[in-house]
């Protein structure tokens, strides 16, 4: 297998709900859904089959719960689930609770294991037959079958080792802009409600009223509690559906809102000035990265000097809810902020027999002037090495949630099973400057300001299997802190005007920060 990419990216996370699934590109494929980039695969359900054999399944406590999710992620589809005596069954309330995370949905099998005779009647390979004669459609199966091996490459690898269609990664996920008939925000799935954490500007959601900190319960008349992540994710897709209904609770206050659909280009990143009066103190820039596809950099790059040019006293980089991309895209763009030579991470292999990778600036500054980077616990993967880093390296502070602990590294590889499919396999973890890994642990916010979710899902509570570093780090995140004086500031009239209390602080804290020197630290 060739090595052709190496990803920091979260896919299928219920928290994102902006994914485009429905894209066109510079290629003019047309607009095709994830369905359809799997069937152009011919994904062969043999290699599915393989997985589920009784010697496979039965092995290992590990191996029976990789089938269990396997058949439970390709189930799950037609809102059925398995039963610890090995048939079908109709998704419940309960069932759709336990569903909401994979380690909360495996808890029970884990205990079904202990009882060999109880194991001994589940044929996963007679559960999947079944499943593909009584409920799956031809042109669904290869998208079926893919959800069935990732569900299994999650407990047998780990979560983040998975199958893409090679044409979805290059026309869809790597590219730095897409036009979506998506609904344009992103929002985290509670037990009951989804509550609203982005939304897009230009999208359908925002021309419908919806705001930051909206609750959502209910979808086209179904109550969110009775919807499974996949069920929401699919709505949002808006794919065969014109408008979408939505029932929401707004500071106690019931709402209903409709979201017609339109197709929206979302650029990976955007920027506008903010300022009050003529106080050169006032200018801020906002940057806001949604994801580091190709040419991310090059496009925070052009930003970044436009802003420059207007004088501004401070950079917020906005991360939130961005779960990452590509690690070359983001030693780039933490490139942007400091010196030519400077040491900004490394990757280390899980292969102790590899040489690790020292990511270095190749290039001189773009900007040198106070920096706050916004972080929540949808920042992930490679907006954690961004963020990170240039805390780490004395260069920026962060404001906001813990971070998603997202700290692996996948290399992309073409399958060597199929070669329309891409192979993601975790491959090692990264390492700031001052060596440690957010593996697990996620970024702590220099300022904190929670969001009204913040107890929300995380890496280390969303999967059953997640790498565990051998060097878990407990100290404090960074050195630089040392070095530091405390910069504290009251909010101030920009700041004031901004309805987002983590922006507000993260404006306060450039406006004290625009009093120091010019060359990194606040």
């Amino acid at each position: 297998m060739t090595k052709w990419m190496k990803a920091l990216l979260i896919l299928n996370l219920e928290i994102v709900l902006l994914v485009p699934t429905c894209t066109q590109t510079k290629m003019d494929r047309g607009y095709k859904s994830a369905d359809q980039y799997w069937a152009e695969t011919g994904l062969d359900e043999k290699d599915f089959d393989a997985l589920l054999t009784r010697d496979n399944c039965e092995s290992t406590q590990q191996m029976f719960l990789a089938c269990v999710n396997a058949i439970g992620q390709a189930a799950e589809r037609y809102q059925l689930a398995i039963t610890p005596d090995g048939t079908f069954k109709k998704l419940g309330p309960q069932d759709i609770s336990e569903r909401l995370t994979e380690k909360k949905a495996l808890e029970k099998w884990a205990q079904v294991f202990s009882n060999k005779q109880q194991v001994a009647q589940i044929s996963f390979l007679d559960l999947w037959k079944k499943l593909k004669s009584e409920k799956v459609a031809a042109k669904e199966k290869s998208a079926v079958i893919a959800a069935g091996i990732n569900g299994f490459l999650s407990i047998y690898k780990d979560p983040h080792t998975y199958i893409l269609p090679l044409a979805m990664y290059e026309e869809v996920i790597a590219n730095s802009e897409n036009r979506s008939s998506n609904a344009g925000f992103i929002a985290r799935r509670l037990t009951d409600r989804l509550v609203v954490r982005k939304v897009l500007d230009g999208s359908p959601a925002a021309l419908a009223g919806l705001k930051k900190g909206d609750q959502i319960f209910a979808i086209n008349g179904r109550s969110v509690g009775m919807l499974l992540p996949s069920q929401v994710a699919e709505a949002f897709r808006m794919r065969e559906e014109n408008r979408m209904a939505l029932t929401v609770d707004r500071e106690g206050k019931k709402q209903y809102l409709e979201i017609m659909k339109f197709e929206k280009i979302y650029p990976s990143v955007t920027s506008k000035l903010l300022e009050t009066g003529a106080e050169a103190k006032a200018r801020v820039g906002l940057i806001t990265l949604n994801k580091f596809g190709k040419s991310a950099c090059e496009q925070t790059r052009t930003q970044l000097i436009g802003l420059i040019e207007q004088n501004i006293s401070g950079v917020l980089l906005d991360l939130r809810d961005n779960p990452g991309g590509q690690v070359e895209e983001a030693a780039c763009i933490i490139n942007l902020f400091v010196n030519r030579g400077t040491y900004e991470f490394q990757t280390r292999y899980l292969d102790p027999k590899r040489t690790p990778d020292f990511y270095t600036a190749e290039n001189d500054p773009v900007y040198n002037g106070p920096l706050a980077i916004l972080i929540n616990s949808g920042s992930a993967s490679a907006s954690e090495i961004v963020a990170g880093s240039l805390r780490d390296l004395g260069r920026a502070r962060l404001v906001g949630e813990r971070s998603f602990g997202k700290g692996s590294f996948q290399d992309g590889k073409i399958w060597a099973i199929n070669s329309k499919i891409a192979l993601f396999e975790t491959e090692g973890l990264y390492y700031f400057p001052s060596g440690w890994t957010p593996q697990l642990v996620g970024l702590e916010p220099d300022v904190k300001v929670d969001f009204n979710d913040a107890d929300g899902q995380r890496e280390d509570v969303l999967f059953h299997n997640p790498i565990m570093p051998l060097d878990n780090w407990s100290g404090p995140q960074n050195l630089a802190w040392l070095l530091e004086k405390d910069c504290t500031s009251e909010p101030t009239s920009l700041a004031a005007s901004f309805d987002d209390p983590q922006m507000q602080k993260a404006e306060a804290l450039l406006s004290c920060g625009a009093h120091h020197d010019r060359h990194g630290s606040l």
